[in-house]
């Protein structure tokens, strides 16, 4: 299954958007997705499930390094 960008950033930068509450953020996280998934060796069976996990991912650790800095 093809994919491109363009079909998949709304979705993308929605997750992002509603877990890290900045738009610029989101976007950088949607963009590192990308690039990670353009990076990979062989295409995963389901794209569009590997780059949501990967969105989420990167949410995650962008909202666990922003705690830590607040905290410090």
């Amino acid at each position: 299954m093809t994919i491109t960008f363009e079909d998949q950033r709304g979705k993308l930068f929605a997750i992002a958007y509603r877990m890290v509450g900045s738009a610029m953020d989101a976007e950088d996280i949607v963009q590192d997705a990308w690039l990670r998934y353009e990076q990979l060796a062989s295409p995963p069976q389901n794209p569009s499930a590997y780059l949501r996990k990967i969105v989420t991912n990167l949410s995650l650790d962008y909202l666990k390094s922003a705690r830590v800095q607040r905290e410090q």
